[in-house]
């Protein structure tokens, strides 16, 4: 079965060149298009360019396109406002507050303690009294400009409640803080009525300064949530799923990937990414923290395509992450390039989850374990068998638990033994690295072609309860039926 399905997928391939000019003359494919940010984008950016051109053929073709904007921002809807005069009319900017929590929110209460003792409906309409030693304010740009910020202070001169407006003079936002540490411990999000429609209750701390939990006074009730993400991924999931269309869902960056990828994927949706900087520090071992996450879900074949606009970005990733068969390079100035590397993706998603299918037939399970001079020896048993050789690689993978980096990779052989090194340099250095304290061990099935199918190693339920607690100074452990190592 396995063999004739590569079979007919190796038939099907095109020449390179010719698959281009085949699909540069077919249009976008039918789908609904959502380029997911943190603020709305700006108008000198290179990312609004690289949007536009993006955005562009979708919007010809007249598709569902939106920019999708997840960050909280007292003068969103001027923003979006100034963004929808640069992008096609049918190009929609919607905002998670904006569009979802304001239009369903009722009213804990109306705000009426001003600093400045003044409820009018404009701030900059009030009188602040000059020689007030307690309260500072700070405008958006110079001196007659709009008032931005309006900030309280104790006896002692420190920060009590800041109250924060938008360029019309309306209230949107209160702070207030621990005098004493300077941490945030309240936040109120209110609307233009002056309905306090959410608060946000954080934990004090002047170091760390978790949010405890967020109400939402909605019309038809409270609803809390333990942090911020919650929100997001609540509107980004209604959207998935308010219809049967197909839809690809793109981060455009890094911060909002753990939003979108943490969510369980609908059949009918597809995850991308689009990277547009570099991902390392000063060493290229050296991640970006805000690169964890997709790096995570790369290594752990769990996103669709991951684009890229610049060529050496795409050959950093890669010195990494080895070669993938959904890594495109999409030039902004390349309409076609773009239309091709959407269409290699559906058909990649196409195979990959038939070649899943045909993974999740077979089970590996550990039989057996034993190490000596410093070499751990793992015996597998297969169930319902395929027939991979000469199609298929299939190795023994340990990841990372939290951050999902490869820790050890070794191939099985035909008697589906495997064995490594214990003490190997490569992999103490892995480990140093990532400061790994577990890894998860997976069976990786993978293609010529690049396709990618991990399966997690399930054990025999007796089998490490009658072995030591540690093997050469390494110990391993259980996890939910799975095969995972405790290092240390």
């Amino acid at each position: 079965m396995f063999q004739n399905w590569m079979k007919k997928k190796v038939e099907d391939t095109l020449d390179q060149s010719e698959q281009h000019e085949t699909l540069a003359s077919v249009d976008m494919p039918d789908m609904d298009y959502y380029f997911i940010m943190g603020d709305v984008p700006k108008q000198e950016e290179s990312l609004t360019k690289s949007l536009k051109a993006r955005i562009k053929p979708l919007a010809d073709q007249h598709k569902r396109t939106a920019i999708l904007t997840l960050n909280y921002d007292v003068n969103m809807k001027e923003r979006i406002h100034r963004m929808e005069e640069i992008f096609s009319p049918e190009v929609e900017i919607l905002n998670v507050y904006e569009h979802y929590i304001l239009p369903e929110s009722g009213s804990k209460r109306r705000y009426s303690e001003f600093i400045v003792g003044e409820s009018s409906h404009s701030i900059n309409e009030a009188v602040i009294p000059a020689e007030e030693s307690k309260i500072q304010v700070t405008r958006y740009e110079r001196s007659s400009s709009p008032i931005c910020y309006i900030e309280q202070y104790n006896e002692e001169r420190q920060l009590v409640k800041r109250e924060e407006y938008n360029w019309q003079g309306v209230l949107c936002r209160v702070q207030s803080f621990v005098p004493h540490t300077g941490a945030l411990y309240l936040e109120e999000l209110i609307n233009d009525d002056g309905s306090i429609y959410m608060e946000i209750i954080y934990s004090g701390d002047a170091k760390k300064n978790p949010v405890r939990h967020i109400n939402w006074y909605k019309k038809t009730g409270i609803q809390t949530f333990i942090k911020k993400t919650d929100i997001k991924q609540l509107w980004l999931s209604s959207i998935q799923s308010k219809n049967d269309r197909l839809k690809l869902m793109i981060t455009e960056d890094r911060d909002q990937d753990r939003h979108l990828f943490k969510i369980g994927q609908p059949e009918t949706t597809y995850y991308a990414a689009f990277v547009h900087d570099t991902h390392y520090e000063e060493e290229q071992h050296q991640l970006k923290p805000q690169y964890e996450e997709l790096f995570k879900q790369i290594r752990k074949q769990q996103v669709d395509a991951v684009f890229f606009g610049d060529t050496g970005h795409k050959e950093d990733v890669e010195k990494v992450l080895g070669e993938q068969a959904y890594f495109y390079l999409v030039p902004s100035d390349e309409e076609t390039v773009w239309n091709t590397a959407i269409h290699h993706m559906l058909e990649n998603r196409k195979h990959k989850d038939e070649l899943r299918r045909i993974v999740d037939s077979t089970k590996w399970v550990l039989r057996d374990l034993s190490s000596e001079h410093h070499v751990l020896h793992l015996q597998l048993d297969v169930k319902d068998e395929m027939s991979h050789a000469d199609h298929v690689q299939i190795d023994f993978a340990g990841y990372d638990r939290v951050n999902g980096a490869e820790i050890i990779s070794q191939t099985i052989d035909e008697n589906h033994l495997v064995s490594f090194p214990i003490g190997h340099f490569q992999t103490k250095k892995n480990i140093e690295i990532n400061q790994t304290k577990f890894v998860d061990f997976y069976i990786r099935f993978k293609t010529e072609e690049l396709q990618e199918v991990l399966q997690r190693l399930e054990i025999e339920g007796e089998l490490l309860t009658n072995k030591p607690s540690s093997i050469d100074g390494w110990s391993y452990q259980t996890k939910n039926g799975y095969y995972s190592w405790k290092i240390g």
